[in-house]
């Protein structure tokens, strides 16, 4: 008490001034019609501006839901297509690869790496959620990698960025296609290998998984052609700029293939022969 008393006696022109100030602007506003006007326009803007930066400041707090819905409805779009797309070839007769029996789980990536060597990323999703070891991880921006070991609740992604993944890869305009992997230093450019030289390349060209893999579905997008040289004389060494971003990578998706089983075990058994 005694220092809000201090407080008043030691402000109370500057204190008496506000006040009648107050009171003079109240009364002009009050009797004139013209700064009335202003007034109501001036705190009108005012109350506009405030509210639209509350509203912003509310948007920008649920991004991490709208994030999240718009995820699981991507999620559950890709299953639908996969599956209208194998039921229009069952009816046409024809053999695509990109609509066999593919369904996609979606994951959130948790702690990733991307300047070392042997990269690696964690999901959120684990065998709870029917995640199993060698399942292909892509994202909307292309291919990611391919789970290595699972847990209850988290799994393990070697992701492209790391020295030991290979992928089967093709050129999207003639289906020629090589082994791609990463150069190891940039982490947005890896390698297309075993292009023959009579094969035409130009820099742009589009760069899709081709599907021989017993991993990753034919079409998934790599990259494009950043440049290229021969190698050893007889092949191109191409260098393909990844159109996935691994330093903006937040959520992934996990594909089952229900035909893949019964595929790797075929082939197995006439190579065990």
């Amino acid at each position: 008490m005694r220092n809000i008393l201090q407080f008043l006696i030691k402000y109370q022109f500057l204190l008496l001034f506000l006040l009648l100030e107050t009171i003079a602007i109240s009364l002009v506003i009050r009797y004139n019609y013209y700064h009335q006007l202003s007034y109501l326009n001036f705190a009108q803007k005012w109350h506009a501006s405030v509210s639209l930066k509350k509203e912003r400041i509310k948007q920008y707090l649920k991004l991490k839901t709208v994030n999240e819905r718009l995820v699981a409805e991507n999620e559950s779009l890709r299953n639908e297509l996969a599956f209208y797309k194998k039921a229009f070839n069952k009816q046409s007769e024809q053999r695509n690869i990109d609509s066999t029996n593919l369904r996609f789980l979606v994951a959130k990536v948790i702690n990733s790496s991307v300047h070392l060597p042997y990269n690696y990323l964690t999901l959120d999703k684990g065998t709870e959620e029917g995640v199993q070891p060698n399942m292909a991880v892509i994202c909307d921006q292309g291919i990611v990698g391919v789970v290595i070991a699972v847990s209850k609740h988290f799994s393990v992604v070697m992701p492209v960025l790391n020295k030991k993944f290979r992928v089967s890869a093709k050129f999207k305009k003639n289906n020629y296609f090589g082994s791609f992997e990463w150069s190891g230093n940039n982490y947005r450019i890896g390698v297309l290998n075993d292009i023959p030289l009579h094969v035409p390349v130009a820099k742009g060209d589009t760069i899709i998984t081709s599907g021989y893999s017993n991993i990753f579905p034919e079409g998934i997008m790599i990259g494009v052609v950043e440049d290229f040289s021969v190698s050893m004389g007889t092949f191109y060494s191409i260098n393909v700029r990844l159109t996935t971003d691994f330093k903006n990578l937040y959520y992934v998706y996990l594909i089952t293939d229900n035909s893949l089983n019964e595929r790797t075990t075929l082939e197995n058994s006439v190579t065990n022969e």
